[in-house]
């Protein structure tokens, strides 16, 4: 009995030993990592330190998006309270909710999400809050210091993104979302280059949970992000947008807004790119605008009507969104059936996200849009390039063209009668256009517009660029050719009809826009440049010479002449293209654009302006309404950009000259200085000597002007009240600014194309401000009607 014991408490003792040993096997060898990681997160706590993202520099190396060092506070709550307090449930609650209160306040989160996370007593890690100030820090430290409840609280280094200019180039810019990653922009196109790489900060703990002394610590540095320095000029950027803003404003039946862009024709460069209305960087998640308001709480209210809830909701929702500004009832309504099972609480949460959207929708490269006339650059170059048509050819509008079992109309009625090939688009004929696209053929066509890059998208360097909708080639017919000869029932965004463009005008190359120039490291040394990448050569530069000499025409006599520039070589087109009823629709809507370049005798720079859908019963033709903004716009850059003015014979009255100094001088001196000067002069008072001025020495004045010497006595110090001068014909503005003693300086349509209908659009300073005597008030005229597609 002995030795049976013996052995079978032996085999006992092996057999134990061995599932030990077996054990201990797999979990030493077998499952090794597993078991290492595990042990690791119950030895230590690991703390991600967050790098400083990079800046985001405009071409000047003006900042447009920077990081500031802040803090991140978090807790451990497993560290929050002590082995005592925890055996007390109302003691262990009251520490909880005091320090919740204290967070709450200081950090300014709801008390009921801190609390929440304060309880999880079993967690090492629930963050309170990103992006602290870090004065708001040390005030945190120092209230829970005071009440005795810093026991978990710990803060990590992180950053916070601003954007000092607010709402400036947001579309392009773009935002981070809450966990500091690009969400649009470029902050979103080139996150991996902006981000780094986070560091870490690993921390021993003891067998309760809690910090181990300082030397048990480890600290992995993070590698902060490059930085990306923009094609886009701060200052282009403020003229296009300023110029948008004013059509926004003139425009207030466009259901689509406004949108522009200014591109370096050579080089593909986007100097500026902007949609209005747009959003605050800094608060991209709150709408102000008050169409969007309106849009969102009209889809809204279709929610509850649909729901049968009678519930307000409050314009903070509208605004800011979030549950707490929303009724009780819809925050606890049940769920409905159906494919979506959501509650109307994530209903509403969606329309405001649909809404967001469309508010941050780069509206340049991801809207598509029917082009119309502007396209029809590429209908006359691509036949001019076959040899087709020459400069030479005539063509004959009766007001209609017949295509199959169609009749397509011109916009002008009564027709344009025979005209060469430059007038047909200086007349923007759409029967012209037909029969020069007839001469082309489908498949040259076709081919073309592909060439073109119409078919694809340009390879902008921005996220969701889209591409338009144009017939299958098996299924484009003669019909769809001329509809699509003056830019109709097809579909391109705006970025690639302005690359089409540019590729007219500069010899027939195709590029590829481009928005970042360069990529910095932190230390400023160039990582990359972002070269011009011309795709391929469409037309030759013949073809391109006799457009640019045809395009400049447009401006000078054609539908475009509302896009002139005193002093400067403007080429461009318009376009007027119809768009589809929407339902509700009770009359027909258009957009309205024009494309803008000087210039022409060696282009620079190209301009694309559009306003979109406007209704038929007000003023809505490009030539009216975007060609306008189109030459303010290079009104500003093309000085900006050191491009001289030249003018001609016939733009005398647009030169400007400074007044010369003559207070001091005979009359005789100072009669010479100002005809030296180019100005005539009046004398005022019977002394010899000149006593004041107007205008003031230096001061730009037209050439026309005349300035008035005193001779004994000064100059008036009163204030004058600028008149009215909107809606009148040249002549008649300056004589009533004459009169109240300023100055007019005149832009708009050039003065050879003076008509009846040729008025004062908008003036300033405007009517009612006072100013003194001799100031120079800016008028600038247009001729206000449609004038033509």
């Amino acid at each position: 009995m002995r030795i049976r014991l013996a052995f079978l408490i032996v085999c006992f003792v092996f057999l134990g030993f061995s599932v030990v040993a077996v054990r201990l096997f797999y979990m030493q060898v077998v499952k090794y990592d597993y078991y290492q990681e595990k042990a690791m997160n119950f030895q230590t706590r690991d703390t991600v330190v967050t790098p400083t993202r990079g800046t985001i520099y405009d071409r000047n190396m003006k900042e447009l998006a920077v990081s500031a060092t802040t803090e991140t506070v978090v807790v451990a709550p497993v560290n929050v309270l002590t082995d005592t307090e925890k055996k007390n449930p109302a003691v262990a609650l009251a520490k909880q909710e005091k320090l919740s209160r204290i967070l709450s306040e200081k950090l300014g989160v709801t008390y009921e999400t801190v609390l929440t996370k304060v309880q999880k007593e079993k967690s090492q890690y629930e963050v309170i809050k990103k992006g602290v100030e870090k004065e708001t820090v040390e005030d945190l430290k120092a209230a829970l210091k005071e009440e005795g409840v810093t026991a978990g609280i710990s803060t990590a280094p992180d950053s916070k993104r601003y954007y000092p200019y607010g709402s400036f180039a947001s579309q392009v810019i773009g935002f981070l979302n809450s966990d500091g990653v690009g969400q649009e922009g470029i902050e979103k196109q080139y996150e991996k280059e902006l981000a780094g790489t986070a560091g870490r900060v690993v921390r021993a703990t003891n067998a309760k949970g809690r910090d181990m002394p300082f030397e048990y610590e480890q600290y992995i540095p993070a590698e902060d992000g490059n930085s990306v320095v923009l094609t886009v000029d701060e200052a282009i950027q403020h003229f296009l947008e300023k110029h948008l803003e004013t059509a926004y404003a003139d425009n207030p039946q466009a259901r689509g807004g406004v949108a522009g862009i200014v591109m370096d024709v050579k080089t593909g460069e986007i100097l500026a790119l902007a949609g209005k209305p747009n959003f605050d960087l800094n608060a991209p998640r709150e709408i102000t605008e008050q169409a969007w308001l309106d849009e969102l709480r009209a889809n809204i209210n279709k929610i509850l009507a649909e729901r049968g809830s009678s519930a307000q909701i409050s314009d903070a929702f509208l605004k800011e969104g979030g549950k707490d500004n929303l009724p009780e009832s819809v925050v606890k309504d049940e769920t409905r059936g159906g494919k979506k099972d959501q509650t109307l609480l994530d209903d509403l949460s969606d329309a405001r996200m649909d809404q967001l959207m469309k508010m941050w929708r780069n509206k340049p490269i991801m809207d598509t849009y029917e082009p119309g006339s502007t396209f029809k650059l590429m209908n006359v170059a691509t036949a001019y390039e076959l040899g087709v048509v020459n400069a030479s050819s005539t063509f004959f509008c009766p007001g209609y063209q017949k295509v199959a079992d169609r009749t397509i109309k011109c916009w002008k009625h009564a027709g344009h009668g025979s005209e060469d090939l430059t007038h047909t688009l200086m007349n923007s004929c759409n029967p012209a256009m037909i029969q020069i696209s007839m001469k082309t053929g489908t498949q040259n066509f076709y081919e073309y517009f592909k060439a073109f890059g119409f078919q694809e998208k340009t390879g902008i360097d921005l996220p969701g660029e889209q591409v338009g909708y144009f017939w299958p080639s098996d299924t484009f017919t003669e019909l769809n050719m001329a509809t699509a000869s003056f830019g109709q029932r097809f579909t391109v965004t705006p970025i690639q009809e302005l690359s089409m463009a540019c590729a007219v005008v500069d010899d027939g190359r195709l590029k590829t826009p481009h928005v970042v120039k360069e990529i910095v490291d932190k230390d400023g040394n160039v990582k990359q440049t972002f070269e011009t990448e011309v795709k391929r050569q469409v037309v030759s530069a013949d073809t391109s010479a006799f457009m640019r000499q045809a395009m400049e025409q447009v401006v000078a006599a054609g539908t475009g002449m509302n896009g002139y520039v005193a002093g400067y070589r403007v080429g461009g087109k318009t376009a007027t293209s119809e768009l589809l009823k929407k339902e509700g629709d009770v009359e027909d809507r258009y957009t309205a654009s024009f494309i803008g370049i000087a210039p022409m005798d060696d282009p620079q720079v190209a301009v694309l302006v559009m306003v979109d859908d406007l209704p038929e019963s007000v003023v809505h033709g490009g030539g009216a309404v975007a060609a306008p903004v189109v030459a303010r716009v290079l009104n500003d850059v093309l000085p900006y950009l050191g491009v001289e003015a030249q003018y001609g014979e016939d733009e005398a009255d647009r030169r400007e000259v400074a007044a010369p100094n003559v207070i001091g001088q005979s009359r005789a001196d100072a009669e010479a200085a100002a005809k030296e000067a180019g100005l005539e002069c009046k004398f005022v008072g019977d002394g010899d000597t000149v006593t004041d001025q107007v205008p003031s020495s230096g001061a730009k004045v037209p050439v026309t002007a005349r300035m008035i010497l005193y001779c004994g006595g000064t100059k008036s110090t009163e204030q004058i009240e600028v008149p009215r001068v909107t809606g009148l014909t040249p002549s008649e503005a300056q004589e009533r600014l004459r009169s109240a003693g300023l100055y007019m300086k005149r832009t708009g349509i050039a003065s050879k194309m003076d008509t009846y209908m040729t008025n004062a659009a908008k003036q300033s300073p405007v009517a009612g401000t006072k100013v003194g005597a001799g100031t120079v008030v800016t008028v600038e005229f247009s001729n206000s009607v449609n004038i033509g597609d």
